[in-house]
């Protein structure tokens, strides 16, 4: 019998960045297969299913196998799945392979357990790293779903909101002639106010968890010429959201505080929200009281959930801090009594959550 620990390290022993994951999905494939757990394999991941002996709810446990880029400045090799005193290393040990080989792990005990009641569907993706994340179509393809698990690292404590993630550019255009000469509208002058109003911009409605909306510039391109003034000046915007704004609301406001032009380069990333009383809520407390209940920063796949009005939490095993870093890793121990833990919480949700209420 394959152990969750094992699971973790031959996933992570093996190379999947955003763009090229045929390889990580070739190994979880397999892995699956292994399991004796049937998987359902396509271009967009591996899908496994495990129907209850009585009728219930559908729960989705899904994360994500891509990874960022390894990077520099390793002190072990970031595809060999070392273990170093009691320390699985490698990229995607935290985010999000743990929880891949978690979720695997709880299905692998259902099947030979049984289940209950519903049914159980652990669907592992790929492209969340990126531009192109595949869950809405591996969500096409289970159908309809009650409630879902998204595993990302949060040491197991319990994501019950998120912000989302709306990414704008703003352009700015002015003439464009001999830097020695030239008069008029300066578009790097435009964008460089545009950027102190948002800066001090403050979106009055605050969300009870999530605070205040977030508004950061990220990226910065003008000029053509060392003496040429800029016809064009751009700027990337990153706008954290809360459910306290519509998009449209948002928009608004940003596009009175400026001069320049706003575009939406990205709103695949809505805000995300379980109430406390939600009966998902209510099951993971019961079956975690350990855990803490917090609002999350990052965005994830659980936005894909919250599009089709399927209520989610995020949680998982790993410390968040050692993603996307040199050295990433998994206290082993740690990643053991995750799975326990999972075991329990989707257990409990199952057992919790209405039947018949499915959302397409």
């Amino acid at each position: 019998m394959i152990e969750a620990a094992e699971i973790l390290r031959r996933l992570v022993a093996v190379e999947g960045v955003t763009g090229c994951e045929s390889g990580i999905l070739a190994e979880a494939a397999a892995l699956v297969d292994e399991l004796g757990l049937a998987p359902v394999v396509s271009p967009d991941g591996v899908i496994v299913t495990l129907p209850g002996v009585a009728p219930g709810p559908t729960l989705l446990c899904c994360s994500h196998l891509d990874t960022v880029p390894a990077g520099d400045g390793w002190r072990t090799p970031p595809y060999a799945g070392a273990v170093v005193d009691g320390w699985l290393h490698g990229r995607g040990a935290v985010d999000a392979r743990a929880s891949c080989a978690a979720f695997l792990a709880v299905a692998r005990h259902f099947a030979e357990a049984g289940l209950p009641r519903g049914r159980l569907v652990v669907a592992l993706s790929i492209g969340e790293e990126g531009d192109d994340p595949s869950l809405p179509r591996l969500l096409d393809a289970i159908g309809p779903i009650d409630a879902g698990l998204v595993g990302e690292p949060t040491r197991m404590n319990i994501a019950s909101s998120q912000r989302g993630l709306l990414v704008l550019e703003l352009t700015a255009r002015g003439p464009q002639g001999h830097a020695a000469r030239t008069h008029g509208a300066n578009a790097i002058h435009v964008l460089a106010r545009d950027l102190v109003a948002l800066e001090t911009l403050r979106p009055p409605r605050a969300h009870p968890s999530l605070g205040r909306v977030k508004i950061t510039p990220t990226r910065l391109q003008a000029g053509v010429a060392d003496n040429m003034t800029a016809p064009v000046a751009t700027a990337l915007v990153d706008v954290r959201t809360t459910p306290a704004y519509e998009t449209e609301e948002l928009l608004a406001l940003i596009r009175e505080a400026v001069e320049s032009t706003v575009a939406v380069r990205s709103d695949l990333w809505p805000p995300c929200e379980t109430p406390p009383a939600h009966p998902l809520a209510l099951a993971a407390k019961e079956a975690l009281p350990q855990a803490s209940v917090f609002a999350s920063d990052a965005a994830s796949d659980w936005a894909f959930l919250q599009r089709r009005g399927i209520p989610g939490l995020k949680l998982g095993p790993g410390d968040p801090t050692f993603s996307h870093a040199p050295d990433e890793r998994i206290a082993l121990r740690d990643f053991t009594a995750a799975v326990a833990d999972l075991i329990r919480l989707t257990g409990q949700c199952l057992a919790r959550l209405p039947a018949g209420k499915a959302h397409a």
